[in-house]
This record gives C-alpha cells, structure tokens and sequence, in this order.
C-alpha cells in the first residue's frame, strides 16, 4: 500500500518536474544580452586604436569562454577568428566600411520626384532593349515583344483577305472572313506563349 502512495505521488509531481525542465532549455534573455553587450564591447575595442593587441585578445577570449552562450555561430566564430589573429601577432584593426560597394562603382541615382499624385512615380531603371529579351534575334531596339512572330500572323490575316472582310447590311461577316479571324486570334495566342 505503502508503494501505492509513493508512485501516485510520483505520477503528480512528474508534470511540475517536466514542466519545469521544458521551461529551463535555452538560454536566459539575460544570458542573450550581457553576450551581445559583451561583444560589441570587444568589437569597439578593436576598433578603437589606442587600445593594446593583448587587450583585444584578452577581451575576444573572455568572451568566447563565459558570454557566447546563446549568441549566434558567427559571432563565435567572428571572435575565435579574432584570437587566432591576435595571437599570432596580427595587430591590425578591423576596417569599419561606412560606404556601399567599391569606392569605383558610381553612387546610385536619386529617385526623379513625382510629378503628380495621380500618376505612378517614374521608373528609375531602364528597361532592356527587345533584342535581348528575344534572345538576340533580329528585332530592333524598342520593338515590342514578339514583333517578329506578330508580323508574320500580319502578314497571314492579309493574304487570306482579312482586310477585304467587311460585314453586310445585317452586320455579318461572312464564314471565310470569320476563318480569318480565328486564324490570326490563335497566330498571336502562339506568339505569346
């Protein structure tokens, strides 16, 4: 009986153990910010030129042995890189780049202001030439899409007589010029597939 008592009070406290163990996984919000505060502390230094390599050094290694609980791999692995650098005699600071790209590549260009409020802004980026969106055939610069494949259902829809189709005082169109139609309606739908 005595047994009985034991295991239902081990089957009521299991939850709370559990829970409290599912709740304990993790790193602390605490743990989080003094590693993320302690890390910039060692990036300021080593920017900062007045302060000494072994300083640096001893920084970056205290970090990674009490504070890269919880903190990101690329920041361990930023500060273990950092020892290694220190260590081995290299005493150069990071170079902090305030400025987009290479210093060749222009800047970019300022957005034109609007011209109305009604109006979509104006684009900033040119659109690419047809020929390259054809894939370097023989249309011309500013051509629209497809202009090839569209000249030749043009030229299709003339020859069957497409233009001469013109309707009757009953506005019907006679079945070789509705033909017509449906030939170059499915000639474009072709086009632009």
């Amino acid at each position: 009986m005595a047994f009985r008592g034991l295991s239902l009070a081990l089957l009521v406290g299991a939850p709370a153990v559990v829970l409290g163990w599912v709740q304990g996984c993790g790193p602390s919000v605490q743990s989080v910010y003094e590693g993320n505060v302690r890390f910039e502390h060692c990036y300021r230094l080593d920017l900062d030129p007045n302060i000494a390599a072994s300083h640096r050094e001893a920084c970056w290694r205290s970090y990674t042995n009490r504070y890269h609980y919880g903190q990101t791999k690329d920041r361990v692995e930023y500060a273990k890189r950092r020892i290694r650098a220190l260590a081995s005699g290299d005493a150069s600071r990071p170079v902090l780049r305030l400025t987009l790209g290479d210093a060749a590549a222009p800047a970019p260009a300022e957005a034109p202001q609007p011209t109305s409020i009604h109006a979509p802004p104006p684009p900033i980026a040119k659109r690419p030439d047809a020929a390259a969106d054809a894939g370097g055939g023989d249309a011309k610069a500013g051509a629209p899409p497809e202009a090839a494949c569209s000249a030749e259902c043009w030229d299709g829809w003339q020859s069957c007589g497409g233009p001469s189709c013109k309707a009757d005082a009953g506005g019907k169109v006679g079945s070789a010029c509705q033909a017509c139609d449906r030939d170059y309606r499915a000639c474009m739908q072709r086009c632009f597939r």
